[in-house]
């Protein structure tokens, strides 16, 4: 077992879990209806009942994938893509995205697939709670140090590792694989910012601990599209008087085997991710049905914040959603950083909508779905 995950999870049970939009927390104890995985269910008719459905995915029966599922299972995790569980990864017909399917008909609150905390890969040293991870760059130190250079580490988790996408396999470049011409080109200043800082961090962390800059990049947006982050409350000792109790908010980011094959959201997400019992010793991460979900739907989540802007989705995952509410509340409030009306735009959205047409656009095309996403969020 990793020691580094360990020791983790023992500063988070000290610590008080701070829940948020996109992760919820619960106990065993106290709600034991939550804890249920859809595997366990046993109902005759209607939800937990295994369904024909009409199909929109084709299911992964890759190797890969099904050496994951097979240790995943062996250490006690539950609901995890064996047969008759309730759910399967698999790849949507018409996007060939990789996604999570249900396969049954899922209960509201219904757990849909848990794994013990200890499978969880932290991506922070525990005895700095989350303070040697100033930013994302760091954590894509953290990766290469703990698990790629670490040859005991990297046997531990091949498992898990080997599923993770390469630069060849499910790779949607962040702003840290564009030119500056490119970044350039996304125009919205918040972005722009954004986008440049982030990009100089790797480079200035590269420089400065002699590391390939091609592998810290990669293992950057290898941590920022697939990692969660997780906000706590922990005692300040140093702030805490005699008889006083002072905290300080911590943040580590951890990897979660099988829950990062869910996909994003921003407006209909219908699961979320939950820890159970972040107290004890056997605390479980898992996805929780926030409505019922029908066998053959795909199960998404919200990424990030739980209420991300596309600017943030696209610096962070690499894509920019369908529909997104937030832009649209982000655009009325204005402020720093953004654009105030249409006319503050080089191009309008008729224009980018027309070269959005052409082909071999390589990045400017999600730069173009960026703007005119924005564009449509005036209105």
């Amino acid at each position: 077992m990793n020691k580094l995950v360990i020791a983790t999870f023992a500063f988070l049970a000290k610590g008080r879990f701070a829940s948020g939009a996109a992760f919820a927390v619960s106990s065993s104890s106290s709600s034991p209806k939550k804890t249920k995985v859809s595997n366990q269910g046993k109902a005759a008719g209607g939800f937990g009942k295994t369904v024909k459905a009409p199909s929109i995915h084709d299911p992964d029966t890759s190797d890969t994938t099904q050496n994951l599922i097979k240790y995943l299972s062996s250490q006690k995790s539950k609901g995890i893509g064996t047969e008759g569980c309730g759910n399967e990864i698999g790849f949507h017909k018409e996007t060939g995205i990789r996604g999570l399917y249900a396969t049954k008909n899922i209960k509201k609150g219904e757990i849909i697939c848990r794994i013990p905390s200890d499978l969880a890969l932290a991506l922070s040293d525990p005895q700095f709670g989350g303070d040697d991870v100033p930013t994302i760059a760091h954590g894509g130190r953290n990766y290469i140090v703990f698990y790629k250079e670490d040859p005991q580490a990297c046997a531990l988790w091949s498992p898990y590792l080997d599923t993770l996408p390469t630069k060849d396999v499910y790779f949607d470049p962040t702003p840290d694989y564009y030119s500056d011409k490119e970044i350039e080109a996304l125009e919205f200043p918040r972005a722009v910012e954004n986008a440049k800082e982030r990009k100089q961090q790797i480079k200035d962390l590269a420089e400065k601990e002699g590391m390939d800059l091609s592998e810290l990049q990669f293992a950057t947006w290898l941590v920022s599209s697939r990692s969660f982050q997780i906000s706590m409350s922990a005692p300040d000792q140093a702030a805490a008087g005699a008889g006083s109790v002072k905290s300080v908010q911590k943040s580590i980011r951890v990897l979660l085997p099988y829950l990062d094959m869910v996909n994003h959201n921003s407006n209909d997400a219908n699961a979320e991710l939950h820890l159970i019992d972040p107290e004890k010793d056997e605390a479980w991460f898992s996805i929780r049905a926030n409505r019922p979900i029908k066998a053959g739907k795909e199960i998404t989540i919200s990424y990030g914040s739980g209420v991300d802007s596309s600017i943030d989705l696209l610096l962070n995952y690499g894509f920019v959603p369908e529909d997104n509410k937030v832009d649209e509340m982000m655009i009325k409030k204005g402020g720093e950083g953004c654009i105030e009306s249409l006319e503050g735009w080089s191009t309008t959205l008729e224009e980018d909508e027309k070269a959005l047409e052409g082909e071999n656009l390589g990045n400017m095309k999600n730069i173009l779905k960026f703007r005119t996403k924005l564009k449509r969020a005036y209105s």
